[in-house]
């Protein structure tokens, strides 16, 4: 398995590809559907895994969804904002090309464990429900790997925002506290920015946490 960023969109979303030789996973298709295809080539895309419901970080994923059909995962309470501006966009104005027709096929919570690839090649992310800039927002980790995908809940020297609508400081504190438990060497890829590592976050904790 490889891991791939594409920066996508006039927020500049990190979505991630993980290319397997068969497949390609996408974490968080914000944008530019045809970029996405371009980059997985002739692989068909058999899952898509959201750590939240914004729209920076889904709008090419009803395109996907048409051509491939794969396993949309997500959590249960972020599921309404794939279908409310208010809660998708809230940092925008309504667009007449957005799509409305978004839906997961697969809600996934706290230490549930998501499967990919196949016989050699099989992963296993760790789903770990972090709070805070939505109430559904997850990250997803592969221990093994010593990866943590996080979303927009820890950037580099920072975390995201929660004052949008349904977000909480409080419950970000405690999702970052959670992060912070990993082990320093986790290498970090965010929702946005560069990547990081828990051991550099740890350091700048308290004025997060």
């Amino acid at each position: 398995m490889t891991v791939r960023r594409i920066l996508l969109g006039e927020l500049i979303t990190n979505c991630y590809l993980l290319l397997f030789s068969d497949r390609t996973a996408v974490i968080d298709p914000g944008d530019c559907p045809e970029k996405i295809l371009k980059f997985c080539g002739e692989l068909p895309i058999t899952d898509i895994l959201l750590t939240h419901g914004h729209l920076d970080h889904t709008a090419a994923m009803g395109d996907l969804c048409d051509r491939f059909s794969p396993r949309v995962w997500m959590h249960e309470k972020d599921g309404a904002y794939l279908n409310d501006d208010a809660l998708r966009a809230p940092a925008s104005s309504p667009k007449p090309f957005w799509r409305y027709d978004y839906k997961a096929t697969d809600f996934v919570d706290e230490d549930d464990v998501i499967l990919l690839g196949e016989g050699d090649e099989e992963i296993k992310l760790q789903v770990l429900h972090t709070p805070g800039h939505t109430p559904g927002s997850l990250c997803f980790y592969l221990e093994e790997q010593g990866i943590l995908f996080s979303g927009d809940t820890l950037f580099q020297s920072t975390c995201g925002r929660t004052d949008f609508p349904l977000g909480s400081p409080q419950d970000m504190k405690k999702s970052l506290r959670k992060l912070f438990d990993l082990p320093k060497d986790t290498a970090v890829y965010p929702g946005h920015g560069f990547a990081t590592k828990i051991g550099n976050e740890c350091r700048i904790a308290g004025d997060l946490i």
